[in-house]
């Protein structure tokens, strides 16, 4: 299996949660920068085209790699064996276009809680 190429479709986006949230130590619910992007890859002789997100959580530091779309004839094992060299090829770049970014595009998630549960 390799990775052919790989082209970033969007800039990255910085999603925000509230500090009620953050404090609680879910990747879930931590603020993260995401982008997406899409790579064609061959296995075996035959090329395909896939999608795919990359976060970088802010309070730990971590990078996550998510396949987007359904992946035929690809069984657990063979995805993880994709993230993994989908991570190594798209990190670097991933974080300086992160650096090189000239305008931070930010999604702010809300607590949408009811003041008065009685009601």
């Amino acid at each position: 299996m390799n990775i052919d190429s790989i082209k970033f479709t969007d800039p990255p986006v910085h999603h925000q949660f509230p500090p009620l949230y953050e404090n609680l130590g879910l990747p879930e619910v931590s603020s993260f920068i995401e982008q997406k992007y899409e790579f064609d890859f061959t296995v075996g002789k035959t090329k395909r085209r896939g999608y795919g997100t990359i976060r970088k959580y802010k309070g730990s530091g971590q990078y996550k790699v998510q396949l987007t779309g359904k992946m035929t004839g690809f069984g657990p094992k063979r995805l993880e064996k994709l993230e993994r060299l989908l991570l190594e090829e798209v990190k670097e770049r991933f974080i300086s276009n992160v650096e090189t970014e000239t305008k931070a595009r930010k999604v702010y998630h809300m607590h949408f809680g009811r003041n008065d549960r009685d009601k």
